[in-house]
């Protein structure tokens, strides 16, 4: 057993043991699994229709890793448009209304350093994002409103991770549970979690995550209905494909990982960052399909 799997398999009891993943996140179901005979099941991946670019925010530079308030109406974003990778942020009027012209985050981008990775909670209030300034890692800002400019960023030191760079967070509508990528310094990144009981304590120490480990690297992961679905990004097919999994309950290990079809996936191109909206109904995704990463809308078919 190599030495990610020894310790897959003593990190997945110390999880069983904090309560599984269990989060309260979105309960709708965007894919189907069918109970086959002996406990097994065949999944049916979820469908969307061609994405469309998010016209308003993509600019002739590099835009990545989408994360958008719970109304859809705020979104935050990774963009190296001015020369450094820095988080930037737009807001529109209403669902269907154009996104206003977007600009870097206040209070948060350092001009020495590198923002990458944000992931907003779902009213707004709390920022989760990664930083390599001093302490490099996963740094949390907060705001009174949504109104307001956001707060001093703390560095979150539970989540830190010897030898290794911890990058691309996402954490469950709740607060109770975090999923993020792990890069070791000779090692392929690998998807992690780290848990909670109530938003005011410290998160656990992260955990690699039982059922996603692929032969390549997996990074940007999405996790909801209640824990027991995940979008991610694996380089397993190649050079980067949106992968989906599911599992039968939130304490069990993921089935398989599956890549979503085309139009969505795309031969030779670089498919990333999920992102779905509260109800299940919309995905957003970085995806280079004209030459320069950029930030993709996806309407899902049924189921």
């Amino acid at each position: 057993m190599s030495w990610r799997g020894r310790e897959m398999a003593a990190a997945w009891g110390l999880w069983l043991a904090l309560g599984g993943a269990g989060c309260q996140d979105q309960r709708f179901v965007i894919g189907n699994l069918t109970p086959g005979q002996g406990g097994g099941g065949a999944a049916e991946l979820p469908r969307f229709d061609a994405p469309t670019a998010v016209t308003e925010i993509n600019s002739s530079e590099r835009e990545e890793d989408p994360t958008l308030t719970d109304d859809l109406l705020e979104i935050y974003f990774m963009s190296d448009r001015e020369g450094s990778r820095d988080i930037w942020t737009s807001r529109r009027a209403g669902m269907g209304s154009p996104w206003d012209a977007p600009h870097a985050v206040e209070n948060i981008n350092l001009a020495e350093s590198i923002e990458d990775t944000p992931c907003v909670s779902g009213d707004g209030l709390q920022i989760w994002f990664y930083s390599r300034r001093e302490p490099e890692g996963i740094w949390l800002a907060e705001r009174a409103s949504r109104d307001d400019p956001w707060g001093t960023p703390a560095h979150v030191d539970a989540l830190a991770v010897e030898g290794a760079t911890v990058i691309g967070p996402h954490v469950d509508p709740p607060g109770l549970h975090l999923v993020t990528g792990v890069t070791p310094a000779d090692a392929e990144t690998y998807l992690a979690i780290a848990s909670r009981e109530r938003p005011e304590d410290d998160w656990s120490a992260l955990v690699p995550l039982a059922g996603v480990d692929g032969p390549g690297d997996e990074g940007g992961p999405f996790l909801f209905d209640g824990g027991k679905q995940i979008l991610f990004r694996s380089s397993r097919a190649g050079g980067g494909d949106l992968f989906w999994a599911r599992r039968a309950s939130a304490e069990a290990a993921f089935e398989e990982a599956a890549p979503l079809e085309e139009p969505v996936n795309l031969p030779e191109e670089r498919d990333t960052d999920p992102h779905l909206s509260a109800d299940g109904s919309v995905l957003f995704f970085a995806s280079t399909r004209t030459g320069v990463a950029d930030i993709y809308e996806a309407r899902r078919l049924t189921p």
